[in-house]
Formats: C-alpha cells, structure tokens, sequence
C-alpha cells in the first residue's frame, strides 16, 4: 500500500495520472474533474501516476513497513 496525495490546488484535471495508473488505483471523478484515489490498498508504488504528471500534483510515498526488507534495514 501507498499513500497517494493529490494536490488539488496544483491539479489540472488533465487525467494524466487517472491514465498511467495500470492497476486502475487512480479513478476518475467527471463530476469534480479530478482524480480520486479509490483503491489505495492496491497500490504497488510503481509511481507511474507522480512520474507522469507534468504539473507536480500527485505524490506516492509508498509504505516500506510492508516490504519484505524495511528500508531502514538495507545497506
């Protein structure tokens, strides 16, 4: 599981991240014309989503206490 912040203000609505998002995380609200993060659970922290968005306005911190090896425990 990831946390993934949307930035609202900086948010374009260019559906950007709601397209790179394969796992299908990232869903899309027409009413609102922004991205919603509907299944956070089923991240995988590929960060496609951050890496795609021209506009710097989402943010996947990914959760490392899941991951086999914490991070604090590699070398």
């Amino acid at each position: 599981m990831a946390n993934i912040i949307v930035n609202r203000e900086l948010c374009t609505g260019c559906k950007t991240c709601f397209k790179a998002c394969f796992i299908d995380v990232i869903k899309w609200d027409a009413e609102a014309k922004r991205p919603i993060v509907a299944y956070p659970d089923e991240c995988v922290a590929c960060n496609f989503c951050e890496i795609s968005c021209k506009d710097r306005a989402i943010k996947v911190v990914p959760e490392y206490s899941r991951y086999l090896f914490p991070r604090e425990n590699l070398v």
